[in-house]
């Protein structure tokens, strides 16, 4: 069995940082194309009372499967654990806010 040499993007936290901030820039991007005119914080009040935010928040994180397959293919198993180990967390907060 060959060894092989760890290349230094095959860490877990350098998947669960991508996992973590790429669904907070889609969404950041999306309310910059589509709701600009209005301010950010009166933009989250109103989507988190038409209880919109939660849903537009599980479509943002969509993205990270290209991420996971990405490093899947490249053989960076342990960043593609940090990218499943951030979509989890996105999946638990919004189950927390669907209970709340």
């Amino acid at each position: 069995m060959a060894i092989r040499k760890r290349n230094r993007f095959d860490r877990i936290f350098t998947g669960w940082l991508l996992g973590t901030i790429v669904p907070l820039i889609i969404f950041f991007v999306t309310y910059q194309v589509k709701y600009s005119e209005i301010e950010f914080m009166v933009f989250l009040k109103n989507m988190w009372n038409m209880k919109i935010f939660l849903k537009l928040l599980s479509l943002c994180v969509f993205p990270n499967l290209a991420f996971f397959l990405l490093f899947y293919r490249q053989k960076y198993d342990m960043a593609a654990r940090g990218v499943i180990m951030a979509t989890f967390m996105y999946a638990f907060m919004v189950l927390i806010g669907k209970v709340i």
